[in-house]
């Protein structure tokens, strides 16, 4: 279980404010006023910063730093002939953790659609099945295997981009800030 006493949950201010004590680009003073009228605005290329940062730690941080969610709720699953595609929400980022019932275990690493793993998986003489389960992720739609007719989740936990607009991360995230350097467009 994640130790949720060392999250951060944010809102774009709180966040913005955040990021200019970290990067020492907050003004502590406020006994004068100062006016600038040709210089970038530092809030709105900080935000641009934030926005990169925070869809890059949604990517690729190691889960237990992020905010997780059960989903299975509101999967969609199709099954055919040993498959199931399983259509996750616009909201989930990455699957952290599936179990389809009658699993042996859950799964916690994805295969990509291009790898070896994935293509055995295809057939049905080579596939794990409910001793040995795989998933292949090609994103928003994930490829298992069952050997159920009606499949039926027990678990589809994945990292989820908050649904509130705020920034939700473990304060472990803080030391990546100011060396993050953000991919040029």
């Amino acid at each position: 279980m994640e130790n949720r006493n060392q999250f951060y949950d944010l809102t774009q201010s709180e966040m913005l404010a955040l990021w200019k004590q970290v990067m020492r680009l907050d003004t502590p003073r406020r006994d004068c006023a100062v006016e600038w009228d040709d210089g970038i605005d530092l809030d709105a290329l900080l935000l641009t910063h934030i926005k990169q940062w925070y869809a890059h730690q949604l990517a690729t941080a190691p889960a237990h730093l992020l905010p997780i969610d059960d989903v299975k709720e509101q999967v969609t699953l199709t099954a055919s002939g040993g498959l199931v595609a399983a259509t996750i929400p616009d909201h989930c980022v990455r699957p952290v953790e599936w179990r389809l019932a009658g699993w042996q275990r859950s799964v916690t690493e994805f295969l990509d659609p291009c790898t070896h793993e994935a293509m055995l998986q295809l057939n049905e003489w080579t596939r794990g099945g409910d001793c040995d389960p795989a998933i292949i992720d090609y994103g928003f739609q994930l490829l298992m295997t069952s050997d159920s007719n009606e499949p039926r989740l027990e678990m589809a936990r994945c990292v989820v981009r908050p649904a509130d607009g705020t920034y939700q991360f473990h304060s472990d995230l803080l030391a990546t800030i100011p060396e993050w350097k953000p991919t040029p467009i």
